[in-house]
């Protein structure tokens, strides 16, 4: 699994949160690779992290300050799934806490849907 650098991190429009029913923006992350540009949002204070392996992206995002972690895993313009977990759940499936984000993406993708 290797992480992606090659991506762009702006603030959603005050349009697109409305349209969305939010009262507060989120994060929209592009990126661009063989299969085309992929756009994915995010919480506004998710700390973020892509990783790519062969063909699936892996986008994890996590806050720790409200206690979740997610994870979504795409195939060129395809969700192959996602996942979200927080409290007594999360704790269940890491364990401990400090993982680094390619350990807990491995943990994760197991339980994906």
């Amino acid at each position: 699994m290797h992480r992606v650098n090659n991506y762009s991190i702006s603030k959603e429009s005050l349009e697109d949160m409305i349209g969305s029913g939010r009262f507060n923006p989120s994060f929209e992350i592009t990126f661009q690779d063989k299969p085309g540009r992929h756009k994915l949002g995010a919480g506004y204070g998710d700390d973020l992290n892509v990783y790519r392996e062969g063909d699936e992206i892996f986008i994890f995002y996590n806050n720790e300050m409200l206690g979740y972690v997610g994870l979504e895993v795409i195939h060129g313009d395809e969700k192959l799934g996602e996942i979200f977990m927080e409290g007594d759940e999360l704790k269940d499936v890491l364990g401990r806490k400090n993982l680094a984000p390619s350990n807990v993406i491995k943990h994760l993708r197991e339980h994906i849907t």
